[in-house]
């Protein structure tokens, strides 16, 4: 069972920076948290767990890409006591999508007759099956115990994402935090807010 966990959430992370495009990308903010009130971090004990004891491969990733994203923005660890405490969510999930045929012919009122497309141009349905991978960050005021921010990361898991899952996770955290307005101890965005 954990083992399926384990592949599920690697499968996810790989999705998120498979994208060409990247991942789609939301965040939220509390309004009433003073961000210059922050200038360290550490992560939960049971950051990205749920019914393992042990730390997972990609949690292990996330982890470190977060603590990168932060660290660039000036903020440092602090175990003992961090201004900020982090929480992380992997998930994936199977998708289907589909597409019915089309045919083509009609009625064309700018010609003012019936046109009829030839009876074999019929452009035909697909159904796509594909994993689709969401990673959410949570930063959460150690003293208040209260999310003062999230964002998160939802993609397509391709095979670029499973052949080098490391490089999947940093560009969907990079993908997170490039949403992520501030520097440690400034509440002045350094960049507009992105919803």
């Amino acid at each position: 069972m954990n083992m399926v966990k384990i592949m599920m959430a690697g499968a996810m992370a790989m999705l998120l920076s498979a994208c060409a495009t990247g991942p789609r990308v939301y965040t939220d903010a509390d309004p009433a948290a003073d961000f210059s009130r922050y200038r360290t971090f550490a992560f939960y004990e049971s950051a990205g767990k749920s019914d393992e004891k042990y730390a997972t491969l990609h949690g292990q990733r996330i982890e470190d890409a977060v603590s990168a994203a932060l660290e660039a923005r000036g903020y440092s660890v602090d175990i003992n006591t961090p201004d900020i405490l982090i929480n992380y969510h992997l998930k994936t999930e199977e998708k289907t999508r589909t597409s019915p045929p089309v045919y083509y012919g009609g009625y064309y009122g700018y010609r003012s007759g019936m046109y009829v497309g030839w009876p074999g141009y019929v452009e035909p349905g697909y159904v796509d099956n594909y994993t689709e991978g969401t990673i959410s960050v949570d930063l959460v005021d150690r003293r208040t115990d209260q999310m003062i921010w999230e964002g998160t990361a939802v993609g397509r898991i391709d095979s670029e994402f499973r052949n080098n899952p490391d490089l999947g996770v940093r560009k969907a955290v990079a993908a997170i935090f490039g949403k992520y307005p501030y520097v440690a101890g400034s509440s002045v965005p350094v960049m507009p807010a992105a919803q």
